[in-house]
Order: C-alpha cells, then structure tokens, then sequence
C-alpha cells in the first residue's frame, strides 16, 4: 500500500489524545460511607469490571476513528503495476499509409483506430501524436479531433526503425519513463521488425484487415511509337483469380477516349490503349475495384517529345554515331573539326569529341562554359593530340600504352548501365583495345580492363573513354556494349519527361523553356500548387521533385500564367502489397488487436486501486460503535 501524501500520517500523533484522557480522567469520585455494604460487594464489583471494558472499547473505538480519519487523507492506494506509480511520456504512431485502406470487422483501419482513439483515451491525457505527414506534440484528443478525422492517406510510410527513432527524439523528458505505441496494420515494408530501443517502452496494436480481392493498375508505358499514334500498355494485377474480364478506361482532358479489358484468370494481364498523338494527353486510366482505392488510377501525360540534340565533332569516322542517335529521338549533327561552328554548342544536350587530334584555345574555353551550363560530352581520345587538359575534368593523354588489353568488367550498377542487363553476364566475347591513353583506375568506372584500369568512366559531366574506338585499335564499335552505352549517355543529357513520376522518389525533370532573371515554374492542378526546385540552363529548366506532392494527379508547368507541359504524378505501388508481420514475428507480448483492448491493458497497468474510501467507511464503522458502547454497555 502506498500514500498519496505521505505526510499527513504525522496526523496519527493525534491517537495520544484519547489515551491521555483514559488514563487521566478528570472527573473524581467522591467516598461515601454506607452501612450493610457486606451485601452489595459482589454487585459493586460487578459493575467496576464493565465501567473498566466500557472505557477500553470506548477508547479503541475513538483511536480508530482518529486512525481511518489520517489514512483516508493520506489517500492510500495499492499501484496496478511496478511502474504504476512513475511519471510518463506517450507517442502514439498512427499508420496513415494506403494500405490502411483496407477493411476490417469496423470498416477502414484507418478511420476505425482514429475513432476508437477519439472515444477511449481520456480527455484530459497528455501525449504526443505523430503519423507519416504530421507531428502533434504534447496535445489532448480534444485539441487535434478535427485533424485526425481529416487526415489524408500518405504514399510512403515511415519505416519501424524511423518510428522508433522519431518517438525517441519526441520523448525528450530522461526523467519519465517512455512509452511508443504503434497502431498499424504492420506491412512487411522491411524485411525483419527492429528490436525496441533502449529506454523505450513499445506497444502494438496490430489492426488485421479481412481477406479481400485486390485489382491494381501496376504500371503504364509506351509500347509502340509511330508518326502519329502511341501504343500504351498498362499492366493489371490482381490478388485472386477473377473469371470475368475487367473494364480498363481511357480519360482525356476528363473525356472518355477509349476502353479495354483485361483477363485476371492468370492474376495478371495487360491491356493495350492506341492513342492518337495530334493532341497531347494527359489522360487518367482507371477501374472499378471495392478494395483498396489508390491504385484503382493511374495518372499519365504525353506532351510533344523534344528531341535530344547531340553534336558529333569527328575527326575520324563517326558513322556508327549516327546509326545509334536515329531521327525519332534525337537531332543528331556531324561536323568535321575543322568546320564547326562555335554558336552550335551551347544549344546541344550532348556533345561528343571523336578522337580529335589537337583542341586549340578557343573550342576548350567554349565546351567549358558548355559544361557549367549543364552540358553532357563524350570524349574519345586520339593516340595522338594536345589541348585536352585544358578542358574540365579530362585528362592528357601522357601516358600512352600500346599493350593490348581485353575489357573484363561492367558495372551493373552504374546509371548509365541499370536496367540495360536482365542478368550478369560474365561468359562473353571480350573487346579488347590495342593501345591505350591513359591508365586510370576511376572510383566508379562504367567498364574496366582486365588489370583493374578504367576502360569507361564519369567525371561530372563528362564521359572519358581512355582508348581510341577506331577499328584499328579496337572493336568496340562491333559489341553488343556500345549501342546501350551511347544511346543511355544521350537519353540521360536531357531529362525527357516520363509518362508518369512516383511520388516520393527523387525526379529530375527537364522542361525545354527559357526562363530569365527572377522567372518561375509552377506546378499546379485544381486542388494544389507547388513551386519545385529548379535550376536554369542554355535551353531548358531542371526542376527537381521528391517529397513535396502528397497526391496524385496531372499537374500543368505553369510560366508567366500559362501551361507549358503537364507531369503527372502517382503514389508508388508498394502499399498494395498486402503482406503483413505474423504476431511472431512482431514479439507477441506486446501485442493488442484493438486501441480498445490496448487501452483496458494500460489503464490496469497504469491504474491504482484507491483506499481512502474504505478507510472514511472504517471511520463512521467506528463512530457507530463507540456510540452503541456508550448507550448499551453497562
């Protein structure tokens, strides 16, 4: 048992009082002789024993009355828990994420854990609230209601690790013990849950969505291209078989322009769109699914496509350049060195120096101011030349090897080669070079020799090839090798713009405007306007988005008041995978099912069992029966 106010047992001093007056009394009995007193002894006698248990019950009586009366101020009390008693700080982590879309016994996660919280936590409760957009510190249920009801679903989640970590940066008070609770449908987003911090005490609520049919538009791009037309499959998946075909539709402009079906009898199939390109799109494909409703749409935009413009100054033959920057995508230029015009740089996206013999004054200074405004070049090296050091970040070429050596070594995981490879290949034909320019051993080389030098590698924005391409030297102009290299190098020197971006990934995006002195792009749609960040160049803007859009959509560049392109923007498919934690792979100790159950588990944990009742109840006990003693004991 413990006491609220400890000190007011000092009050029990106060028991002396009637024993004081007991053995002092101050009433005194006066003598009186009377005759014949032989006969009234025993009755005498008699009396004297119950005046004497009279006055010992009366005064236990009085000294418990004076005892409960203390302890009931005292306020005693008998702690749920070891930690009932210690002071304590509360996170509370309230999974917004799409995938709390799904059901369960009481409709939407989401909306369920937010009204189950709203109605059992106390109102006067302090705690800290956080989910995966916004943070509420040291605030009641009553203070964030209208927030919490309003909350908007989030398509990239905090991971466990981030939960914890964020919940004890919040809880900064070392003098209270810290207590997270994680109210989630536990997605696999990771591979194992973390263990609990240090310090930090961790409670579950594990809401289980009900099993249900889920039909996701997983991805759209162009399968086909032609003069005046686009093919655009998109890919349907769904969780179980569905006998009957599903409905795709095609929005334009907010027109229905087109509908498909795809076959779910397999779980997965792809439906194909022909769009005509005479007018740009930016289109809204979508179905109907009573599952989760994120990724029942896909936003998408196709606006005229900028060719990429590539400059090719040869010295030798530069042919096979041209065979890989074809008309369709590319504004492809050859010109011999000895012809070029200065003004032609600035406006290319790539430029690309075929094995020149010597770089005078003039062009290094011109690629230079090319390169800081955002240019991309490719530099092939001749055996013999001068003038290259004085171009940022290339080498000269003084140390010359005419050792024959065999190119061993890709780097998968270079930009420039990601996704070009469905597997390593490691049993090819080799290309080998007879000479070499350079020995170089790059931090992060694109292709390597097979002594560990760099064959390929990038600097900036420049692309160093330290070995002549020409077929006396070398025949890598006949492996399977260059035609990706190149064509990537290109694609890469502008940013084109993508059928569709996933929200939160890091998008660099270039849009083909000028803009001068203290112009702006805007992102903007009927319900949001952003402006991203940016960058100006020669002939077009960069403009850089990660996390600043929360919903999808087709969003118009806007300058000056009016549209330029439109980008569309969609949450990332990630959540509607619908695997979840086992309760053993959680820790089942710590684990509730509902914030209702959770909430009963901490109020017995935290909760005490007050005494000073019983002992106000003791006290008229004994008030009554020192006046029972006083009335019918003789």
């Amino acid at each position: 048992m413990i006491f609220k106010n400890p000190s007011i047992l000092y009050g029990l001093l106060f028991l002396i009082v009637p024993i004081i007056v007991h053995l002092f009394q101050l009433r005194r009995f006066t003598k009186v002789p009377f005759t014949n007193v032989a006969f009234l002894k025993p009755l005498i006698t008699q009396t004297r024993k119950s005046r004497q248990l009279k006055k010992w019950l009366t005064l236990l009586a009085r000294m418990a009355v004076i005892a409960c009366i203390v302890i009931a101020f005292a306020q005693p009390f008998i702690p749920g828990s070891n930690v009932a008693t210690q002071e304590k700080e509360t996170a509370i982590y309230l999974d917004n994420s799409y995938s709390m879309q799904s059901s369960g016994s009481k409709g939407e996660l989401f909306k369920t854990a937010v009204t189950d919280l709203l109605e059992r936590l106390p109102n006067d409760q302090k705690f800290t609230l956080f989910t995966n957009s916004n943070t509420y510190t040291n605030t009641t249920k009553k203070e964030i209601a209208n927030d919490l009801l309003n909350s908007e679903y989030q398509s990239k989640p905090l991971s466990y690790e981030q939960i914890q970590l964020k919940a004890n940066a919040l809880l900064n008070d070392n003098k209270k013990r810290k207590e997270l609770i994680i109210i989630s449908d536990f997605q696999k987003i990771d591979e194992t849950f973390p263990d609990t911090i240090k310090g930090l005490k961790r409670e579950l609520v594990f809401l289980e969505a009900e099993g249900s049919n889920n039909i996701s538009i997983d991805t759209a791009y162009i399968s086909r291209r032609e003069t005046n037309s686009i093919d655009i499959s998109v890919s349907v998946t769904s969780d179980k078989a569905i006998n009957n075909p599903v409905t795709l539709s095609l929005e334009n402009n907010d027109v229905l322009v087109a509908k498909t079906s795809v076959d779910l009898t397999n779980l997965k199939d792809t439906g194909v769109f022909n769009f005509e390109t005479s007018q740009p799109l930016q289109g809204r494909i979508y179905l109907e699914d009573n599952s989760l409703s994120f990724d029942n749409e896909l936003f998408i935009s196709n606006n005229i496509d900028r060719k990429i413009k590539v400059l090719a100054i040869n010295t030798v033959d530069g042919d096979f350049l041209k065979r890989i920057y074809t008309e369709d995508e590319f504004d492809f230029t050859a010109v011999r060195s000895r012809d070029l015009n200065f003004n032609l740089l600035k406006e290319q996206n790539l430029i690309i120096l075929n094995e020149l013999n010597s770089i005078s004054v003039n062009l290094a200074k011109e690629i230079n101011t090319y390169l800081r405004n955002g240019g991309y070049l490719v530099m092939i090296p001749a055996l013999d030349q001068s003038g290259y050091s004085s171009i940022n970040n290339i080498q000269g070429t003084d140390n010359i090897s005419e050792k024959e050596k065999r190119i061993t070594e890709i780097n998968y995981n270079h930009p420039l080669l990601k996704g070009v490879f469905n597997k390593q290949i490691s049993n090819f034909q080799y290309p080998k070079v007879n000479a070499t320019t350079n020995t170089i051993s790059a931090l992060n080389p694109i292709l390597k020799f097979e002594d560990g030098s760099s064959f390929l590698f990038q600097k900036g924005n420049v692309f160093n090839f330290t070995a002549p391409l020409n077929n006396q030297n070398s025949n890598f102009k006949n492996s399977p090798l260059i035609v990706p290299i190149l064509y990537n190098m290109g694609r890469n020197s502008l940013p084109v713009q993508q059928l569709y971006y996933h929200i939160g990934d890091k998008n660099s995006i270039a849009i083909p405007e000028k803009i001068i002195r203290d112009e702006i792009l805007e992102l903007r749609n009927e319900s949001n306007a952003l402006i991203p960040k940016q960058r100006a160049f020669e002939s077009f803007v960069l403009i850089e988005i990660e996390d600043e859009l929360n919903n999808s959509g087709n969003y118009k560049v806007i300058k000056d008041n009016e549209s330029i392109t439109t980008l569309s923007f969609n949450s990332s498919r990630q959540e509607n995978k619908l695997n979840y934690f086992t309760a053993s792979e959680l820790g089942s100790n710590n684990i509730a099912y509902s914030v209702e159950d959770l909430v009963y588990k901490l109020n017995e944990e935290d909760g005490v069992l007050s005494l000073w009742r019983y002992f106000v109840i003791g006290a008229l006990f004994f008030l009554i029966c020192e006046l029972l003693i006083l009335k019918f004991l003789k």
